[in-house]
C-alpha cells in the first residue's frame, strides 16, 4: 500500500469545503434530524466546528446516532463516503473501533463522560484511490445539548494520527529486541556506563554477574572499585595502564582479560569502548560493551597446542608444507619443501611452473589433472598423489607424495594447502617386496608348494590357492581346521594333530614336519602330502598363529611305491631268471651235443632272455608291448623283409613277456638254423588277434614259415619245442602247439593277457 502521510498528503493537510457544501445540500428533512432550520443552536454549533477541523471529526447525533463527518474523516469511510451520511446508526453500522454504538450510547445517555481508544490500526482510502495504513488515537466526547433529555445531544469522533510515534516505537521496541538478542547471542555480552566524574559504573546484569557485583547495585551504580576486584591480578596492571592510556587520548578502547567468577572459575572477556570529554577535553563518561570470548579463547589455545603438535609431528616426519592462495597469487613453501625439491631458500618460482620443470613427463598428466580436480567445487577438494621427481641441482629421480585440501568462497578456491614427503625409500622397500614376493611365488609355483595360516585366536585356517587343490577343494571355499581334519585320511588325523599341538605348546615349540594322506573333498582324490610349519607366540607364551608350507608329494609316494613292487618284482624275477638259465645249461650242455654246439646254444638263449630283460627295463618293468617284442625279434634274428606282422598293439605283463620272448627265439634261432630263414627267400608270417576269455582276454599268435627247404618231423623232441611247449603252458597258463609241415613249420600260441 502507498502511505500517502509521506508524501505530504497527511489527512489534516485536506482543505475544507467539499463537505460543507455537502451537509447544506443534503435533504435533512428524510432524517430523524428534521429540517436544518429546525436543528438547536448545539448541533448548528458542533457541525460548523467539525467540519471548519482540520482533524478527522465526526458527529452522531440523536437518540438514532445520525452520522455528519468533515473532509478529513471522508477517506476513513472508505468506498461508504458519501452514501452514508445523514444516516443513522442502523442504517450507516461501523466498520470498526471509531464508531462503536455502545461507547456512543453511554456518553449520549450520559453515563460516560468520554472514551478514548488509543493506537488503533486503521486502512483509509483517499480520494486518488491511494491507500494508506495508519495508527490513530480515538476520542469519543459528549457534546451539550439543553433540549436533549440528558443533556447530551450527540457525541463527537476525534480521531488524531499518531503513526509516526507508533512506528516510532515499534522500530525502538525492534530494536531493543534484537538488541537483546545479540546480546544473548553473543556469548554473555555486558554493558557498562562509567560516569568518570562521579565513579559510579551504571551496568547491566551480565557485566555485574561477570564482575560479582550484585546486579541491582550495579545498575543504580557502583565505584570502579567494586569492580576492579574481579579481574585477574596478571592482567590487571597492563588493564590499568591500557585504561589510563584511553583516558588521556580520543582513542578507542578494547582489551583483552581474564575475570575471576565467584565461584572461582577463570573467564576470559573483550571489552570495547569509547571515551566521552567535555568541551575542555577532560574525559567525563566511559561507556563500551563486554563478550565472554572464554570458548574462544579455549579453541584458540588448543589450536595453538594441535598447531604445535602438528609442526612437531611435521618436522619429525621430514614433511613440506605449501599454501597458496589462487585469488591473490600468494604461495608459501616451507624451509623442507623446497629441500625435498631441491630448491634454494629464496625461490619465489611459480608452483606450477616448478612442477611443470621438475616432475617426471609420464607423471605430469596425471598429477595436474588432480590438482585441477581438487580444486573444482564439484569435487570433493582434495588431492593424494604419488609422483617422480628430477630434483633441482643434482637431478637426482626422487618419489614424493602429496596431500592437500582446497578451501572456496562462493565457488572459488581461495586457499589450497598441503604437505610433500620423499617417500624413495618406501616405493624402492615396495619394488623390492614386489620382486621378492614374485620370486617367492615363483619358487612356490616351480616347487609345487602351498601355503597356510592358522590364526589360533580366531580358529581361522587360511590356504593359498595351490593349499586349497592339494586337498581337491575348490580354492576360495569355506574350509576352516575342522574341514583340514576331516579331508585326511583317518590312519594320519592322529599324528597330524599332535604335531599342530607341538607347534603350539609355549614349552615345547616344536616344529611341524609331518607327511599325511588326504582325500579330496571335492574331487575324491587320494593324494600324499608333507606339511612343514612352526608356531609364533606374543609377549605372555600363548600361541597366536601357526604357517607353513605343504608339497603334494603323491608322485614321490607312488615312485616309492612302484620301487619297492619293482625290486620285489626284480628278486622274484631274478630268481625264475636263475632258475630259467639253470633250466637252459642243463638242457643245453647234454652229452648228446658237442662243447661247441651247446656254448652256441647257451649263449644265444641268455642272449634271448637278456633282450627280454633289456626290454622290461625300459618300460619300469611295467610290462611290454608285442610289437616292440616283435621288432627286437627281427633285428636279432631276420633284418628287413623276412618277417611280417599282422596284429595291432598288444600289452603283456612282464611274465608273459620273458615267456612269449623266449618262445619266440627258440622259434627263430631253429628257423635260422633249419627253417625258412636259412634261405635267402625264405619269410616268417606273425599274425595274431586278442580274443575273449572267461576271466583275462586271450592273445592267440600263430607262426608260420615259408620259403624254406623241405620239413620233416624230429624223431624227438628237443629243448626248444618243449620250453614252447611246455614252458608256456606253464608259466601263462596257455597253451602251445609246433607242426612241422613239409612246408614250413608253424606253431600256434594261445595265452591269458592278465597284466
Amino acid at each position: 500500500m502507498v502511505d500517502t502521510r509521506d508524501q505530504g498528503l497527511a489527512l489534516e493537510t485536506f482543505a475544507p469545503g467539499d463537505m460543507r457544501a455537502r451537509i447544506e445540500a443534503y435533504d435533512w428533512a428524510a432524517t430523524p434530524l428534521g429540517l436544518r432550520e429546525t436543528w438547536s443552536p448545539s448541533l448548528n454549533f458542533a457541525v460548523d466546528m467539525i467540519v471548519a477541523s482540520r482533524f478527522p471529526s465526526a458527529l452522531r447525533w440523536g437518540s438514532e446516532l445520525v452520522l455528519i463527518y468533515n473532509d478529513a474523516y471522508a477517506p476513513m469511510l472508505g468506498e461508504r463516503h458519501p452514501r452514508v451520511l445523514g444516516k443513522s446508526f442502523v442504517e450507516a453500522p461501523p466498520t470498526s473501533a471509531a464508531d462503536a454504538e455502545g461507547p456512543e450510547r453511554a456518553i449520549l445517555t450520559g453515563v460516560s463522560g468520554g472514551t478514548v481508544i488509543e493506537d488503533l490500526f486503521l486502512t483509509t482510502i483517499h480520494p486518488d484511490g491511494s491507500v494508506t495504513d495508519g495508527y490513530f488515537t480515538i476520542r469519543l466526547s459528549p457534546m451539550p445539548d439543553a433540549a436533549a433529555p440528558s443533556g447530551v445531544g450527540g457525541v463527537l469522533i476525534a480521531l488524531n494520527d499518531v503513526t509516526r510515534r507508533v512506528q516510532a516505537e515499534q522500530a525502538l521496541r525492534s530494536s531493543e529486541e534484537r538488541y537483546e538478542l545479540a546480546l544473548q547471542a553473543a556469548s554473555g555480552v555486558g554493558t557498562w556506563d562509567w560516569d568518570i566524574v562521579g565513579d559510579r559504573i551504571y551496568a547491566d546484569p551480565r557485566y555485574a554477574v561477570f564482575h560479582s557485583v550484585d546486579p541491582e547495585r550495579a545498575a543504580g551504580g557502583l565505584p570502579f572499585a567494586d569492580y576492579r576486584k574481579a579481574v585477574h591480578p596478571d592482567d590487571f596492571a597492563r588493564l590499568l595502564k591500557s585504561g589510563r592510556a584511553d583516558l588521556k587520548t580520543t582513542g578507542d578502547f578494547d582489551e583483552e582479560y581474564r575475570l575471576i567468577q565467584a565461584d572461582g572459575s577463570i573467564r576470559w572477556v573483550q571489552t570495547r569502548g569509547r571515551v566521552e570529554r567535555n568541551a575542555q577535553g577532560w574525559a567525563v563518561r566511559h561507556r563500551g560493551v563486554m563478550v565472554d570470548i572464554t570458548e574462544r579463547k579455549r579453541i584458540e589455545q588448543a589450536l595453538e597446542a594441535a598447531q604445535a603438535d602438528l609442526r612437531i609431528a611435521v618436522d619429525a616426519a621430514g614433511l613440506g608444507r605449501w599454501d597458496h592462495n589462487p585469488q591473490t597469487g600468494e604461495r608459501l613453501w616451507d624451509k623442507r619443501c623446497r629441500e625435498i625439491y631441491g630448491l634454494p631458500d629464496n625461490m619465489i618460482e611459480n608452483p606450477l611452473d616448478i612442477l611443470e620443470r621438475l616432475v617426471h613427463p609420464d607423471d605430469l598428466p596425471s598429477l595436474m589433472d588432480a590438482i585441477r580436480a581438487a580444486m573444482d567445487p564439484a569435487n570433493d577438494n582434495t588431492i593424494n598423489r604419488e609422483y617422480r621427481i628430477r630434483r633441482d641441482g643434482d637431478g637426482a629421480l626422487r618419489w614424493l607424495e602429496t596431500f592437500g585440501q582446497a578451501f572456496f568462497d562462493d565457488d572459488r578456491c581461495i586457499r589450497f594447502v598441503g604437505v610433500v614427503s620423499d617417500v624413495t625409500e618406501r616405493k624402492e622397500a615396495e619394488a623390492d617386496q614386489v620382486l621378492r614376493e614374485a620370486t617367492m611365488a615363483l619358487a612356490l609355483d616351480a616347487g609345487n608348494v602351498g601355503t597356510w595360516d592358522y590364526d589360533v585366536r580366531k580358529r581361522q585356517l587360511r590356504w593359498s590357492e595351490r593349499g586349497y587343490d592339494m586337498f581337491g577343494m575348490t580354492p576360495g571355499a569355506d574350509a576352516g581346521l575342522d574341514d583340514f581334519f576331516a579331508a585326511m585320511h583317518p590312519e594320519d588325523r592322529e599324528p597330524t594333530r599332535k604335531a599342530l599341538l607341538g607347534a603350539m605348546d609355549p614349552v615345547r615349540r616344536a616344529y611341524i614336519d609331518v607327511e599325511y594322506r588326504t582325500i579330496g573333498r571335492d574331487d575324491r582324490q587320494e593324494r600324499w602330502i608333507s606339511a612343514k610349519g612352526r608356531g609364533f607366540f606374543d609377549e605372555a607364551g600363548k600361541p597366536t598363529r601357526v604357517v607353513g608350507a605343504t608339497v603334494d608329494i603323491t608322485d614321490r609316494k607312488r615312485a616309492e611305491l612302484h620301487l619297492r613292487l619293482l625290486v620285489n618284482e626284480l628278486n622274484h624275477r631274478v630268481k625264475n631268471s636263475l632258475a630259467t638259465i639253470q633250466a637252459i645249461a642243463a638242457q643245453t650242455f647234454h652229452a648228446a651235443r658237442s662243447l661247441p654246439q651247446a656254448q652256441e646254444a647257451f649263449s644265444a638263449r641268455i642272449v634271448a632272455l637278456a633282450e627280454a630283460h633289456d626290454l622290461l627295463t625300459r618300460e619300469n618293468w611295467e610290462g611290454a608291448d608285442l610289437l616292440d617284442l616283435l621288432g627286437r625279434l627281427e633285428d636279432l634274428h631276420g633284418g628287413p623283409g623276412r618277417f611280417t606282422t599282422e596284429g595291432g598293439s598288444v600289452r603283456l605283463s612282464p611274465r608273459m613277456a620273458l615267456s612269449l620272448s623266449m618262445a619266440l627265439h627258440e622259434l627263430a634261432t631253429n628257423a635260422v638254423k633249419y627253417g625258412a630263414l636259412s634261405t635267402q627267400k625264405g619269410q616268417v608270417r606273425i599274425a595274431w588277434t586278442v580274443v575273449p576269455g572267461p576271466v583275462h582276454p586271450r592273445l592267440a599268435l600263430t607262426w608260420t614259415e615259408s620259403g624254406g627247404p623241405p620239413v620233416s618231423p624230429p624223431t624227438r623232441r628237443g629243448f626248444g619245442s618243449r620250453l614252447i611247449e611246455r614252458g608256456l603252458a606253464s608259466e601263462l597258463s596257455g597253451e602251445a602247439h609246433i607242426d612241422f609241415r613239409p612246408e614250413g613249420v608253424v606253431c600256434r600260441i594261445e595265452a591269458a593277457l592278465d597284466g
